[in-house]
């Protein structure tokens, strides 16, 4: 049983030189400053990433929140569609999406079983991550929907959905009803009410616990959302002592 894979996204500091922090696991989007769709651009992170495990995560927020709005909801399905012919070419194969915090519509779910089948013709897995303040009633019911979507559980909108007393059900009960789903994780803290993207050991959620109750083989990747150098390496040196515990093989 292979242990997760720690890395980290590399919005916040990837490219900040005072702040340097490295992985051979990252995340990256296009509000990266080094990612853009112009061949030389893609040519140049191609060649940087080349020896490196990477994910994308889609730039689109809340995709089907304005079912209504035709127009909007053509861009963003063009925007995503974009993004997974970009992961083609940039060799990867992992992309989070991010979906409306209410119940699809009849034809919001006919879109997304259209652009999972998209993803899946270049190549691309599309992993669901619910927002901060999610339902997980909501949330279970997409899994249950499409039985082919995996899931990014982030920490911390788990901690600002207890806190803000959305999720609406029992925590362990929530965690069941997904943990086989759950593939990929993005790990930070909060004080539960806002999402500050703090470390691990920075804030109000049981993450020992959350942890404890996953099915940790499944999960390929723990990709670290904090903001800042030092809150990357708190959090690593957590994550690391917390895995070496368990009995997984490296």
């Amino acid at each position: 049983m292979k242990k997760p894979k720690i890395g980290f996204k590399t919005e916040y500091l990837f490219y900040n030189e005072k702040d340097k922090y490295d992985s051979n696991v990252i995340e990256i989007t296009t509000k990266d400053k080094d990612v853009s769709y112009s061949m030389r651009s893609i040519e140049k992170v191609r060649e940087a990433i080349k020896d490196k495990d990477a994910s994308m995560h889609s730039i689109t927020k809340r995709l089907f929140t304005y079912p209504k709005n035709k127009i909007y909801t053509e861009m963003c399905l063009d925007i995503i569609k974009a993004e997974i012919k970009l992961c083609r070419l940039l060799k990867i194969r992992e992309m989070i999406i991010h979906l409306s915090q209410d119940k699809l519509t009849k034809k919001s779910e006919k879109q997304l079983r259209e652009v999972i089948n998209f993803a899946k013709k270049y190549g691309v897995e599309l992993i669901y991550e619910s927002n901060c303040n999610f339902s997980g009633k909501i949330t279970i019911n997409v899994l249950k929907k499409f039985p082919d979507l995996k899931y990014n559980l982030d920490l911390g909108h788990l901690n600002t959905s207890i806190g803000n007393k959305k999720l609406g059900m029992n925590l362990d009960n929530f965690l069941l009803n997904v943990r086989d789903r759950i593939v990929y994780i993005h790990a930070h803290n909060n004080n539960g009410k806002e999402d500050e993207h703090k470390s691990l050991d920075e804030g109000t959620l049981d993450w020992v616990h959350i942890l404890d109750k996953l099915d940790l083989k499944k999960i390929r990747k723990i990709i670290m959302e904090c903001r800042g150098g030092e809150a990357f390496r708190k959090t690593e040196k957590l994550l690391k002592n917390y895995l070496s515990k368990k009995q997984l093989s490296p």
